[in-house]
């Protein structure tokens, strides 16, 4: 058994065994069952986590935690063991169902699911094992069956539909995550409205009269509306723990009975009905959340789609460059007033290189070309491919002097870095290069078509060299 199951079976285990022991201790009735039974939930919990359930872990520590608190509490034995495998068998029910007809991934915070949940939690499994639990207390305990069923039925399906979000998300980390994820600003927000929430637990349960049990709701539907649906499961929580102190320690103070059982049951039932009418709020909230995000990164990633098609059709593929459609976009933004100096650049005898050593090597030693310019010129330079083996530069505010000397250090640059083809054969590039400035009232093109004889010139009078334009 692995370290993370072990210490998961001991916290349920542990839980399951406090539950027990405080339900069988301080809520038990005149037919020898607990009023109030959240120990149930535990089991549920665990077998609602995203995985394979683990069945025998929850049999393991259904049995041992029960037969335990009975054994220390009662001193009894053989009827804890069968209320275990019946508490075992009711949790086992409902995962089996809710397995199978929700996703795992969200559970109780789908909209959809707490319907479902209700109905197996709250309705088919707590009946079923209503029946088993009432003929073992009636077979062993002599005590009456109908009422050992309603007892039965109401305590275990008011405690898993109260109980079982809240452990499903304690055992699942949901609460630690939540936490580290909330700023400090957030955290504190979270705590004055959950303090919010049990002062007014406090002055319902304990002081003040029945009527006023609707004051509860708007802290509720606050912490709904602010913390989603864990503030919400939190929050129950703390006003189920106020209440079941509140109705042992005041019973006449917020709700009518003519028992603590009724009592309990009244504060179970009511504390349902909040949790049933804030879930489903919560869960569409945080369906509509996980909508928004999905939108968001849906729209992210359609834009990162659209920036890269944009960089496709302006890039040449094979060296990673401008084409000449995106360079002549670029050209049309620059003012007609703007002093620039164009260079048109090849490499030398490129066709041999095709002829000699393959198309392979020829894109190779494009590629490298490419790569030295591109990583030569000054930043605000435009380089592209303008087609084949030539190159252009637009130099913005720039003369054709500093322009030329740009172009011979680029010259200098290849001549000093051949391009090795294999571990024996390096090719060595040169360039030739034809530089033109634009002149008063000449159009960029103008001044392309000059750099572009003044390379023709270049190759001329012999390649490797850099020319300027007549």
């Amino acid at each position: 058994m692995d370290r993370v199951r072990r210490n998961r079976l001991l916290l349920v285990g542990f839980l399951y065994f406090i539950l027990v022991a405080t339900s069988t201790r301080l809520v038990t009735d005149e037919q020898a069952l607990a009023s109030i039974w959240p120990a149930n939930a535990v089991f549920l919990a665990m077998l609602l986590q995203r995985g394979k359930p683990r069945w025998g872990d929850v049999l393991i520590a259904g049995i041992c935690g029960n037969v335990l608190a009975n054994f220390l509490i009662h001193g009894t034995l053989v009827t804890p063991f069968f209320y275990s495998l019946i508490d075992v068998g009711e949790a086992m029910l409902v995962a089996v169902a809710l397995r199978r007809t929700m996703d795992m991934e969200e559970m109780l915070g789908a909209p959809e699911n707490v319907g479902r949940f209700v109905l197996w939690a709250g309705g088919i499994a707590p009946a079923v094992s209503g029946l088993g639990g009432a003929g073992i207390a009636w077979a062993f305990l002599h005590e009456d069956f109908l009422g050992s069923l309603h007892t039965w039925y109401l305590s275990d399906a008011l405690g898993l539909l109260i109980f079982t979000p809240f452990f499903t998300s304690l055992l699942a980390g949901e609460y630690r995550q939540s936490f580290l994820e909330k700023s400090r600003r957030e955290r504190i927000e979270a705590l004055a409205i959950h303090l919010l929430v049990l002062g007014t637990a406090i002055g319902v349960f304990m002081w003040a009269p029945p009527a006023m049990l609707f004051l509860l709701f708007a802290p509720l539907m606050l912490v709904t509306f602010k913390l989603g649906r864990l503030g919400t499961q939190v929050a129950i929580m703390i006003v189920t723990i106020t209440g079941v102190i509140g109705t042992l320690v005041y019973p006449s103070s917020a709700l009518h009975g003519q028992s603590t059982a009724q009592h309990l049951h009244l504060l179970q039932f009511f504390l349902a009905l909040m949790l049933l009418t804030c879930l489903p709020v919560a869960a569409s909230l945080s369906a509509r959340n996980r909508l928004t995000r999905r939108l968001a990164d849906s729209e992210r990633q359609l834009r990162a789609r659209e920036g890269d098609l944009i960089r496709m059709v302006a890039t040449d593929p094979l060296t990673g460059l401008l084409n000449r459609a995106a360079f002549n976009e670029q050209v049309e933004e620059i003012h007609p007033e703007t002093r620039v100096a164009i260079a048109m650049l090849d490499v030398d005898r490129f066709k041999q290189v095709n002829d000699q050593f393959g198309h392979d090597a020829g894109d190779r030693a494009l590629i490298h070309f490419a790569r030295l310019i591109g990583g030569g010129v000054r930043q605000g330079d435009i380089v592209a491919r303008a087609g084949g083996d030539e190159f252009i530069i637009l130099f913005p505010d720039t003369g054709e002097s500093d322009a030329e000397t740009v172009c011979q250090r680029l010259a200098a640059t290849l001549a000093r870095q051949p391009l090795a083809l294999d571990e024996q054969v390096l090719l060595e590039l040169r360039m030739s290069c034809g530089v033109a400035e634009r002149r008063d009232g000449e159009t960029i093109e103008a001044a392309i078509r000059r750099a572009d004889q003044a390379l023709y010139a270049a190759k001329g009078a012999g390649r490797a060299r850099v020319t300027r334009a007549a």
